[in-house]
């Protein structure tokens, strides 16, 4: 992105005109008075030779003298502004750049925006982040922006990775005058623990442009901004990892206790996801609610497995379920749902009686999932339900037990066969 260039015409800006006004009244105006004032009072009383023509040069040298000043005030002025500009322009940039790295999910997402951040900022043909070779190979090219990014990095691998590499090594920012087809190239480090993550390098490729202190100065800040933001996005990989292994350890603990009914956590996951999925759930609530159906009867586990069939005891395991869950900061968030998930629509469900949309959707989506999995899948004490019996169970207590609107969106999944099970 080139840099803005002021207009050929003189007055063609507001603050052009601003400045000639306060000129002409506080410079021209005085001179005319003054020179009026020597004409008429002065040049009368004065009979040397040559003394009004001097005068009159002297006048005019300063007329001349103020206005060549008032031109390089002017040009200070505008190069002052234009500077400005530009500055405040980075600091824009670096303020969209910080947020959209502070909530980057995944650590590509956290490259992609330093990179097209770095476009603006530097005012560059093309950005990419290089990260750190294997065995003494050239940096590996992570992600790219600016147009035909990436044929250019083709083209001129051999100088954007030397000033990678010198990067990576140095762990500071490095300049490169012209050389192999491009005009500049700057690099600047994305800092960690103890070396460093990547390299955040931006080029030119036209004839004369070049990159200033300041240009690399917000780089290197947009770097340390990445960097975090690369942390940051490994820890919740992290998270999710971690999430996802202890949670599969606490399903294969809940099947194995309670014996009758293998793989019913994972079952009615599966049908959850696909009625949250078709009720248009986003990324964040479709995890709350995978993670909430998985678990919904992990406080089964608190109670001894020779006493399941005990329905008056059975009936506290949403209770502990929900107090397991809500010391874990991480899962509080589905505490609430796992402890309503046996409410029924009518307010007769237990443990708190409370009904309508006062039952978390997910609750009310686990319920139904729930049932309908415990009424097809067989146990050690009953067979399975045909599934057309199941189907006009849930139909009939829709409105009662469970909400009628998922009863009809969850047998339309049935119907069109989006639950793997045909109707029959």
């Amino acid at each position: 992105m080139g840099a803005a260039k002021p207009s050929a015409s003189i007055f063609s800006q507001k603050l052009d005109r601003a400045a000639f006004t306060a000129y002409f009244l506080g410079a021209i105006v005085p001179l005319i008075a003054l020179a009026v004032v020597v004409e008429r009072y002065v040049l009368p009383f004065e009979n040397e030779p040559g003394l009004g023509g001097g005068l009159t040069a002297l006048v005019a040298s300063i007329a001349v003298l103020s206005g060549g000043a008032f031109l390089v005030l002017r040009q200070i002025t505008r190069s002052s502004l234009l500077r400005m500009d530009r500055d405040n322009h980075r600091l824009a940039a670096l303020l969209a750049a910080s947020s959209s790295l502070s909530t980057a999910e995944h650590g590509r997402d956290a490259a992609v925006t330093a990179v097209s951040s770095a476009l603006t900022i530097a005012e560059a043909r093309a950005a990419f982040v290089l990260v750190p070779g294997e065995s003494g190979r050239p940096p590996g090219l992570l992600v790219a922006a600016g147009a035909d990014a990436e044929k250019l990095h083709e083209m001129h691998a051999e100088a954007i990775d030397e000033v990678a590499e010198l990067v990576l090594r140095e762990g500071r920012p490095t300049l490169a005058g012209e050389s192999d087809g491009l005009s500049a190239c700057a690099g600047v480090p994305l800092p960690g623990d103890p070396t460093a993550l990547g390299a955040l390098v931006v080029i030119h490729t036209e004839a004369g442009r070049d990159f200033d202190t300041a240009q690399v100065d917000a780089l290197s800040m947009l770097a340390g901004l990445a960097s975090v933001s690369l942390r940051n996005a490994d820890l919740h990989e992290s998270q999710r990892n971690f999430f996802t292994h202890v949670t599969d350890i606490l399903i294969t603990a809940l099947d194995s206790h309670l014996g009758y009914h293998s793989g019913h956590g994972m079952q009615v996951c599966a049908a959850a996801n696909r009625l949250g999925r078709a009720l248009g759930f986003d990324a964040k609530q479709l995890q709350r609610l995978h993670f909430a159906a998985l678990l919904h009867d992990i406080g089964m586990l608190k109670l001894d497995a020779s006493l399941q069939h005990d329905s008056k005891l059975c009936a506290k395991h949403t209770l502990l379920g929900a107090r397991m869950l809500g010391r874990i900061r991480l899962w509080q968030e589905l505490a609430p749902i796992v402890q309503h998930h046996h409410e029924w629509f009518d307010g007769s469900g237990y443990p708190d009686g409370i009904a309508g949309d006062a039952i978390p959707l997910e609750a009310r989506i686990i319920a139904l999932c729930d049932a309908f999995d415990s009424m097809t899948s067989p146990t050690s004490y009953k067979p399975a339900r045909p599934l057309a019996a199941a189907v006009r169970e849930l139909e009939a207590c829709a409105g009662t037990q469970f909400d009628p609107e998922l009863v009809r969106r969850f047998v339309a999944l049935i119907d069109e066969g989006e639950l793997g099970i045909q109707s029959e």
